[in-house]
């Protein structure tokens, strides 16, 4: 027994890594190693007969930490703790302890509590979990859809642009395979082989667009950008996916425009130069009625032409946002009356019938607002199929203002109903009427503006009803 009682003074002196403190079952310290000194910075004077618990931080001491400790130790005769320990220049370092209860031959109990400082290594947890967790922060802002694949095409990254994409509910999906995922999404099977091959050759690419297909009536475009990362252990890449489905779709529009402009606005300028050479015939032959009408037909062309230049024009402003109102409290009633007056004076031969009460005061854009029911009332007259008259109804109530136009004219189909007030759209049967497809467009976009909404309802061969409806409420 003396033999091994200066065996563990000897490790209790000369040990320089593990402090060591010896108190009794009452936390009394009694004892503390040289490690310990040079660790925390104590002398034996400082904590010799005083209570272990001045060592612990005063939220420790609130909490009862020690007193816990001491318990488990006298009960089990053993445990385990990670806290911060007081230093003398009232620093704190984090430390791991073990305790253990120690009965000598006489019956005396003590309790040995052997100490590892880990204050550096808890520090570098904390530094990698703070990076982590910005690493982490910054993949989630980020709007690209961000993938790490292993090179059995497992994902072992991603970020919630994924799980959006996806349709997935937590981007946490490590180990799940990739193919089976994209299969659903890629019909062309163009994204796989491309990763493969990065594998393959160590060498990446960059702005593939590929086509994905969201839902069968949503179809998006990306841009695909892969990366193979060299400095990892394993073999990874990082793959990118940024969606160009609005430059896309601005692409198109572009083409749309073009399109249009090519096809449509050059017929009145023929127009008008046949027009032209044979008003220039008419004059060199001094035949005055030849004039006289390929003169008018020449301002009919001309007018037609602005016409549909004016409403490329606003259709391209409002569709970039650049659609201001200049709200004013007036009567409907008078709007109204102005916008049948523009119509019939322009149809003399076909008549406007008002169903409702108008005379209401309402906040709107008064322009706007009149350029949308002379439209509504166009369109109802141009397809009216030799139909005298169009139906204009108006209903209100203390929140909002509804208005129709209903005609019993060609009608729409159920197929192509939906698109009627898309740009540049025309139903099948009207494209040899004269038209280009943005007035209803111009029509939904002052509307929205207003914060309201349009729609309408048809039968074919039966004729359509045409809505707008805003709130009187602002």
């Amino acid at each position: 027994m003396e033999s091994f009682d200066n065996f563990f003074q000897s490790v209790f002196y000369n040990a320089r890594q593990n402090a060591v403190m010896v108190t009794d079952d009452q936390g009394i310290v009694t004892a503390i190693n040289p490690a310990f000194k040079e660790c925390f910075g104590y002398s034996e004077s400082d904590l010799i007969g005083n209570h272990a618990n001045v060592l612990f931080t005063s939220e420790d001491q609130k909490n009862g930490l020690f007193k816990k400790e001491l318990e488990q130790v006298c009960s089990e005769g053993q445990s385990f703790d990670n806290n911060y320990f007081v230093n003398k220049d009232q620093s704190i370092t984090w430390v791991r302890g073990e305790s253990m209860l120690v009965k000598t031959s006489n019956g005396d109990k003590f309790i040995v509590k052997i100490i590892q400082d880990i204050h550096e290594q808890k520090i570098a947890e904390i530094e990698i979990r703070e990076l982590n967790d910005f690493n982490e922060n910054i993949l989630r802002s980020i709007e690209d859809v961000v993938i790490v694949l292993d090179e059995k095409l497992r994902i072992l990254k991603t970020n919630s642009a994924f799980a959006k994409l996806f349709r997935y509910g937590t981007p946490d999906i490590v180990l799940k395979n990739f193919p089976d995922i994209v299969k659903n999404y890629d019909k062309a099977n163009e994204l796989i082989p491309s990763i493969q091959d990065v594998f393959k050759n160590k060498t990446g690419f960059s702005n593939k667009q590929i086509d994905l297909v969201i839902s069968h009536t949503d179809i998006r475009y990306y841009d695909v950008s892969c990366s193979f990362m060299h400095s990892s252990q394993d073999k990874n890449v990082l793959l990118i996916v940024h969606d160009i489905t609005a430059y896309k779709e601005l692409e198109k529009e572009r083409e749309d425009v073009m399109g249009f402009v090519v096809h449509e606005l050059r017929n009145p300028l023929l127009n008008i130069n046949l027009c032209n050479e044979l008003l220039s015939e008419a004059l060199n032959e001094n035949d005055v009625k030849l004039a006289e009408r390929m003169l008018a037909k020449s301002r009919n062309n001309s007018v037609r032409l602005q016409k549909m230049i004016t409403e490329l024009y606003e259709s391209t402003k409002v569709n970039s946002g650049y659609l201001k109102l200049g709200i004013q409290e007036f009567n409907f009633a008078d709007a109204v009356k102005e916008a049948i007056e523009i119509v019939e004076g322009l149809k003399p031969s076909y008549h406007v019938e008002v169903d409702g009460d108008a005379n209401i005061s309402v906040k709107a854009d008064r322009y706007r607002l009149i350029q949308v029911l002379t439209n509504y009332l166009s369109n109802g007259i141009k397809y009216s199929k030799g139909k005298s008259a169009v139906v204009l109804i108006i209903t209100h109530d203390a929140k909002s203002l509804t208005v129709s136009v209903r005609d019993e004219g060609l009608g729409i189909s159920k197929e192509q109903l939906p698109r009627v007030f898309d740009r540049f759209f025309r139903v099948e049967k009207t494209r040899d009427i004269e038209g280009i497809g943005l007035g209803l467009y111009l029509c939904r976009q002052i509307i929205h503006a207003h914060k309201g909404r349009v729609w309408a309802e048809s039968e074919e061969g039966k004729g359509s009803v045409f809505y707008f409806s805003i709130p009187l409420v602002q």
